[in-house]
């Protein structure tokens, strides 16, 4: 069980800033506003961010890293993991009015943030060499009340991403929870009873052995005619979660470097974003993204603990997916939610199953349930996903999908 900070001038810090009526009146009247992309983690697809990014999840597939067997795909050349889109994009335009530049400016500042969920598009491959142009713009603020944070905001951010070759690549409606940092740690009794997972020997072994079993299709087609409703893939496992697996995705996803840089850099953008640090437990500001990797912060939140990424979990997700499609499948449409915390010591099991399938304007498509599921048989992330797959009597998937326009 986490323990309660001890520096007590700390733990008792009062986040200042709650969801009001007027303040959600404000972001109501932003939405439509375009918001300015800061500088991407990633201005082009390299070879070597793309193998960082997918070696950072936990997925060693050679079409993401090694060129001279994604040369022989029908791909032709290395391509990025469904979800490494959000390590890229830039705005189409620098130079902004004060107006536009005062609707970008987040209304919500300083009240906490939790990642949800996301519905993706995915229509073209990203490439080894792509550079991305995104728009950015907030289109919804639902209003909902949380036992975990009380009166909560969902915050619905849409990005559209576009190639150097002017073909939208990507549609992102990404969702945020918004809602206040816990007063004081204990206040929050929700996850109050969950403690870090220890395991023995035996424990890790039989994760090992799982590792072991995972199953990636590869090269070999996975053609529609042999999908039948109710088939499983085979569950990807991810664990026990250290923060070391938390810097391994950083170092490909970029989320907490992206921001701000060390040192003075840090100082910098500190200085212009005061309420993104609140102190920690030795009285040093820190950005309060450290919440992934650090445990009084995460207790500030109302967490026992260290918690991983919901983006981490949906290119989980993804992966899971992926493997079971094959190069000639296509992951075509994602819509996922994160429904609970994933903390350090969990050992998280990807699962699907077929639900339908179907084809519509010719394309072949499977429809499929996909979740995470922890070690105590919770389900901390469920989605919805369609898969594109070659038929054995009419050919390969075609892209861009005639469907891309009927579903967006």
């Amino acid at each position: 069980m986490a323990q309660r900070p001890a520096n007590e001038e700390v733990s008792e810090h009062r986040e200042e800033r709650v969801i009001t009526d007027e303040l959600l009146a404000l972001a109501r009247s932003r939405i439509g506003a375009e918001l300015p992309v800061h500088a991407p983690y990633n201005e082009e697809a390299s070879a070597d961010g793309i193998r960082h990014f997918a070696h950072g999840m936990g997925d060693d597939n050679p079409i993401y890293c090694d060129a001279e067997y994604a040369v022989k795909t029908r791909w032709g050349k290395i391509m990025a993991p469904p979800v490494f889109y959000r390590t890229m994009g830039i705005s189409p335009r620098k130079e902004r009015t004060q107006e536009e530049r005062e609707r970008a400016r987040d209304p919500l500042s300083g009240i906490h943030s939790w990642y949800s969920g996301d519905a993706i598009h995915f229509l073209q491959p990203i490439y080894s060499g792509d550079r991305l142009t995104a728009r950015r713009f907030r289109s919804d603020y639902i209003e909902k009340r949380s036992e975990f944070a009380g009166r909560i905001v969902i915050e619905v951010i849409r990005t559209e991403y576009w190639n150097q070759h002017g073909d939208k690549v990507v549609v992102s409606d990404q969702k945020t929870i918004r809602g206040g940092r816990q007063q004081r740690w204990g206040e929050r009794k929700k996850y109050a009873d969950i403690a870090r997972q220890t395991y023995s020997p035996e424990d890790i072994r039989r994760v090992d052995a799982e590792y072991r079993r995972e199953e990636r299709r590869g090269a070999t087609p996975r053609y529609w005619e042999e999908v039948a409703v109710g088939d499983e893939i085979v569950p990807v496992v991810k664990g026990p979660l250290t923060a070391t697996d938390i810097m391994n995705w950083n170092m490909g996803y970029g989320i907490a470097m992206q921001f701000h840089g060390a040192h003075r850099l840090a100082y910098q953008w500190r200085e212009k974003h005061p309420r993104a640090y609140i102190p920690n437990s030795s009285g040093i500001p820190d950005l309060i993204e450290a919440v992934h990797w650090d445990d009084d912060f995460a207790q500030k939140t109302g967490n026992p603990m260290a918690y991983d990424y919901g983006a981490q979990r949906i290119a989980w997700l993804a992966h899971g997916i992926t493997n079971w499609m094959g190069d000639e499948g296509w992951l075509h449409t994602l819509d996922c939610q994160i429904r609970l915390f994933g903390y350090h010591g969990d050992t998280v099991r990807v699962k699907g199953r077929v639900s339908g399938k179907r084809v519509q304007d010719g394309e072949h498509v499977v429809e499929m349930d996909v979740w995470a599921e922890d070690q105590r048989d919770r389900m901390t992330a469920l989605g919805y996903v369609t898969v594109l797959l070659p038929s054995r009597e009419h050919g390969p998937v075609t892209l861009p999908s005639k469907l891309a326009k009927l579903e967006l």
